[in-house]
C-alpha cells in the first residue's frame, strides 16, 4: 500500500508546474469504507522544495488495532487528540494522545448509540460531540468523561452540523437555527434564528470576535455577519450575487472562502467585492459529490492557504491539493492510503528564504586575514562558518567555502583570496657613493627595504675584484615573491706598486741570505721615493725599522738574534704585500 501511495503522489504531483514556496503539515480525515473500521488520519508534511512524505494510517500504526469504522470528525486539542466515528463497530470515540495517537479512552455504543456526527473544540480541555440521533455531549479531557448538555426545552433536537466556539459559549447550529451553550454550566442558555434558511456554514473570526454564516436568501447564497460580544446582533445579510450551492464557509488571513462547484471563491472581508469571482477550479479527479466530500476543504486561518481534496471513486487513494491563498498557485498535490478523505487540517508556514551578498575577493600583497561573512535567514543574521584558514600569508590564489546553517537549513558560499606582491623593493638610499680601493677588493652589500619581505640584501656578480680598474657594479634586490629593482655604484679599483693592497710586487733582491753580519738588498726598481725597511722575527715583533733610499741599501744585523725574519718593504707606512723572509744565522 505504501508503494501505491507514492506512486500515485508522483503521478498527481506532475498536474501543473506548483509553487513550492511554503512548508505545510495537512492532515487528511479519511473516513473509510462503510462498514469497515478503516477510517483513520494520515499526516502530508513538505519541507523546503523536498517532495512531501505521508504518513501510514497514524491512529492504527500507533495502537496496532483497526481503525473508526466511517470516521466523521476529529479535533485536535493541545496534547490529546479525539477521532469520533458513526459506523457500525462499537467504539464510536477514540481519545488520544497527541501527536502519538496513543489510546487513552474509547467510547461505545453504549454512549453514543448509532455514534457522532460533529464535533467542535470548546478549549484545549473541553470538546462537544453531536450523537447521530442522542444528544449533545461536552467530553471533559480533565477526567476523561462524557457529560450531556442540559437542555430543558429540547432546543437540540436533532444533530449539529457545526460547533463553534467563541466568549465561553458553544454555538451549535442545527437546522436553521443556532444553540447557544454556556460551556461553564454546561446548559442551554438561547436560540438564535438568522433567517437564512438551513446553515451552510458558520466561522469564527478572530479578529473582529464575530461569527460568519453561510446561508441562503430568496434562494441566493448569502452570508451574515453574528457578533456575539454583541448579545448576538445579526447584521444585514451579503447576497453572493449569481451564486445559489455555496457550501463549506472557511475563514483565513481577513478573507472568507466558500466552494461553488468545483470552484473555490474568496470574499475580503476588507475589500468586499459582489459578485465574488473564482479564485481556483480544482483540477483533483472525481464526481461532483467526490470532490469537496463532506468538509473536505481547509484553510490555514493565519496564511489564508487553502487545501482541498476528493474522494475520487471512494477507494484508496484520496487525493488533494494545497494551495497558496494569496497567488493561488498551487503549492503541491498528491495522494494519502486513506479512503473517502472527509475533513482536512491545513497549516502551512514561509519557507524562509535566504539572502546572501556576493563576496568580495579579497586581494593582499601580504597577507591577509579573513572576516566571517554573515547572510539572512529572513530577518535573521547567520554568521558563515569555514574549515579553511583565516590566515593568508603565501603568494598563491585561494577558493574558501563558507557555510551558513541555520536549524536544518544549510547553504554554502565561496569567496575567493589571491595573495600577489607586486611591489619592488626600493633601496635604503637613492644614490649609493662611489668607492675606491687597492685590490683585491671586497665589496658590502647595499640593502633595501621591501613591503613583504622587509630588510633585502643586493646581489651582484662578484663581490671581489683583484684587478684594477674602474667598474660600474650593477646590484638586485629581490623580494620573496620575485619582484625585483635594481642600482648601480661605481668602483674604482688600484692594484699598481703604490696600491695600499698589492699582493702582485716582484721579490726584492736580498743578499747575503742567510746573513752574519749585514744584508745588502737591492733597491734598483724602488729608487725613486722614500720606503720603510722593517724586519720582523717569527713572533710578530719588529726587530729593524729604519727609512731607506737609493738604488742599495746595506743593514748591519750582527745584533740581532740568530733566527727567521720578514723583511717588509713599505712606503709612505703602507706595507707591499710581497714579504721576503730572510735567515740570521749564528756566529
Amino acid at each position: 500500500m505504501k508503494k501505491l501511495f507514492f506512486l500515485v503522489a508522483a503521478v498527481y504531483g506532475m498536474y501543473s508546474a506548483q509553487a513550492q514556496t511554503k512548508n505545510f503539515s495537512l492532515y487528511v480525515v479519511a473516513e473509510g469504507n462503510f462498514g469497515t473500521p478503516n477510517g483513520d488520519v494520515y499526516k502530508v508534511t513538505k519541507t523546503g522544495t523536498a517532495p512531501a512524505v505521508g504518513s501510514v494510517a497514524l491512529y492504527q500504526s500507533a495502537n496496532g488495532s483497526a481503525g473508526i469504522d466511517v470516521l466523521q470528525d476529529f479535533e485536535i486539542l493541545g496534547n490529546r487528540a479525539i477521532l469520533c466515528g458513526k459506523g457500525t463497530a462499537p467504539i464510536k470515540m477514540a481519545i488520544t494522545n497527541f501527536p502519538g495517537f496513543d489510546t487513552i479512552k474509547t467510547f461505545t455504543n453504549a454512549t453514543f448509540g448509532a455514534g457522532i456526527q460533529c464535533m467542535g473544540k470548546a478549549s484545549n480541555m473541553k470538546a462537544y460531540v453531536s450523537a447521530a440521533s442522542g444528544p449533545v455531549s461536552m467530553i471533559d479531557l480533565s477526567n476523561n468523561s462524557v457529560n450531556p448538555v442540559t437542555d430543558p426545552a429540547v432546543a437540540l433536537s436533532s444533530y449539529a452540523s457545526y460547533m463553534v466556539p467563541a466568549n465561553g459559549f458553544m454555538y451549535i447550529a442545527i437546522g436553521s437555527k443556532i444553540v447557544k451553550v454556556d460551556t461553564l454550566t454546561n446548559s442551554v442558555t438561547a436560540t438564535i434564528l438568522p433567517g437564512i434558511g438551513t446553515i451552510a456554514g458558520m466561522q469564527y473570526d478572530p479578529v473582529r470576535n464575530c461569527f460568519w454564516l453561510l446561508g441562503k436568501v430568496s434562494n441566493v447564497s448569502s452570508i451574515v455577519k453574528m457578533e456575539p460580544s454583541n448579545n448576538d446582533l445579526l447584521n444585514t445579510p451579503i447576497t453572493l450575487t449569481g451564486i445559489s450551492n455555496a457550501k463549506l464557509l472557511r475563514y483565513g488571513a481577513d478573507k472568507l472562502y466558500f466552494i461553488s462547484g468545483t470552484n473555490v471563491h474568496a470574499y475580503s472581508i476588507t475589500n468586499p467585492v459582489i459578485p465574488t469571482t473564482s479564485v481556483y477550479t480544482t483540477t483533483l479527479a472525481g464526481s461532483s459529490f467526490s470532490i469537496f466530500y463532506g468538509k473536505s476543504f481547509g484553510v490555514d486561518p493565519v496564511s489564508g492557504d487553502f487545501a482541498l481534496a476528493s474522494a475520487g471513486n471512494f477507494a484508496a487513494p484520496s487525493t488533494y491539493e494545497v494551495i497558496d491563498g494569496t497567488t493561488y498557485l498551487r503549492i503541491d498535490s498528491g495522494a494519502v492510503e486513506g479512503r473517502i478523505a472527509n475533513e482536512l487540517i491545513l497549516h502551512t508556514t514561509t519557507i524562509p528564504t535566504w539572502d546572501t551578498l556576493p563576496l568580495v575577493h579579497v586581494y593582499a600583497a601580504c597577507d591577509t586575514t579573513l572576516t566571517a561573512p554573515t547572510a539572512s535567514y529572513n530577518t535573521l543574521p547567520v554568521t558563515g562558518t569555514t574549515t579553511s584558514p583565516l590566515i593568508y600569508n603565501t603568494q598563491g590564489s585561494y577558493t574558501i567555502q563558507w557555510t551558513y546553517v541555520q536549524g536544518t537549513d544549510t547553504i554554502h558560499q565561496t569567496q575567493l583570496v589571491t595573495i600577489a606582491d607586486t611591489i619592488a623593493p626600493v633601496a635604503a638610499v637613492d644614490t649609493l657613493i662611489a668607492l675606491e680601493g687597492n685590490c683585491p677588493y671586497t665589496l658590502v652589500p647595499p640593502t633595501a627595504l621591501d613591503n613583504c619581505s622587509g630588510v633585502v640584501t643586493a646581489t651582484t656578480n662578484s663581490l671581489t675584484y683583484t684587478q684594477g680598474g674602474d667598474y660600474v657594479v650593477n646590484w638586485t634586490y629581490t623580494d620573496a615573491a620575485g619582484n625585483t629593482s635594481t642600482q648601480t655604484q661605481r668602483l674604482k679599483v688600484n692594484c699598481t706598486t703604490n696600491s695600499i693592497k698589492d699582493r702582485q710586487l716582484a721579490t726584492l733582491n736580498v743578499y747575503p741570505n742567510p746573513a752574519k753580519e749585514q744584508l745588502t738588498i737591492n733597491l734598483d726598481q724602488y729608487s725613486n721615493g722614500i720606503y720603510t725597511l722593517s724586519l720582523t722575527d717569527m713572533l710578530g715583533k719588529k726587530q729593524l725599522v729604519q727609512k731607506v733610499s737609493g738604488s742599495s741599501i746595506t743593514i748591519p744585523v750582527a745584533s740581532l738574534p740568530e733566527g727567521i725574519y720578514f723583511l717588509q718593504l713599505s712606503r709612505n707606512g703602507l706595507p707591499f704585500s710581497k714579504v721576503q723572509k730572510v735567515v740570521i744565522s749564528g756566529k
